[in-house]
């Protein structure tokens, strides 16, 4: 069952829902783009960050470790007296963040030409997942590597590699591409609205080699298909936040109640 929508779908958005997408949106991008690469002597692969973060927002634990403790109801009176009142207990854990990401690689060297990222919860919302996340970017910068963000997350801070007031210009949107080619004098990047499709954008190779072509709607509407999303979503509810404007929420109501998905 394909996704209601034309462009991307904000239930999605959940924080309990989006890594399992993301993981999707990598591997689908690697099928879509390894036949275009290899033929031109290139290909990509998936690199991964992992570090470890406290519990918060855009970082949720696998598990949460309760300690339990004797109800005041249960002490005598002269103990109460004595003592203060036990609180819940819960284990502070790091835990484990994983973000995939992709890289090209000009094959006779194993150089890596240019980075594509999804972003995720972390990068926008967590300190240290923004904090690792600019200096991957200065990374690449310092390493002439072309830069593609694809921040398909209406939630949290603008991290993206270009000045936050050349972005704010466009607006309105809800969803950003940008395409970092290093060398070049323009900023180039898609302001996305809610009822739009997904664009077809170019992958920047080394000089004097052409792009390669992603259609990113594709790679969503491929993503969608193998996933559980048509059982799992549930469209008689609002999406995560941030709350729909007045206008995307008439919109998105009228294609869930045209596809039978409410009443």
């Amino acid at each position: 069952m394909p996704s209601p929508f034309p462009g991307m779908d904000p239930w999605l958005e959940s924080s309990t829902v989006w890594p399992g997408f993301h993981d999707k949106l990598i591997v689908r991008t690697v099928e879509v783009l390894q036949p275009q690469l290899r033929s031109r002597g290139y290909y990509v692969d998936i690199g991964e960050r992992i570090w470890f973060a406290e519990a918060g927002r855009g970082i949720l634990p696998d598990n949460i470790i309760v300690r339990h403790t004797e109800s005041p109801a249960n002490r005598s009176t002269e103990m109460s007296l004595l003592t203060v009142d036990e609180p819940v207990r819960v284990l502070r854990a790091p835990v484990e963040v994983r973000e995939p990401y992709l890289e090209i690689y000009e094959s006779q060297r194993h150089q890596v030409v240019t980075g594509v990222e999804f972003l995720s919860p972390a990068n926008k919302r967590n300190s240290t997942g923004r904090r690792l996340y600019r200096q991957k970017q200065r990374e690449r910068r310092r390493a002439n590597v072309h830069l593609v963000e694809i921040d398909l997350l209406r939630r949290g801070r603008n991290v993206l590699d270009m000045p936050v007031e050349v972005a704010e210009a466009m607006r309105p949107w809800q969803y950003l591409v940008n395409i970092v080619r290093r060398g070049s004098d323009e900023y180039e990047f898609y302001p996305i609205k809610l009822p739009d499709r997904l664009p077809r954008i170019g992958i920047p190779l080394k000089a004097g080699d052409g792009d390669v072509r992603l259609d990113l709607q594709d790679v969503f509407n491929r993503s969608y298909d193998i996933g559980p999303y048509p059982e799992r979503l549930d469209y008689t509810a609002a999406p995560p936040p941030p709350e729909l404007n007045p206008d995307d929420a008439a919109w998105a109501d009228e294609i869930l109640r045209s596809k039978g998905l409410r009443q």
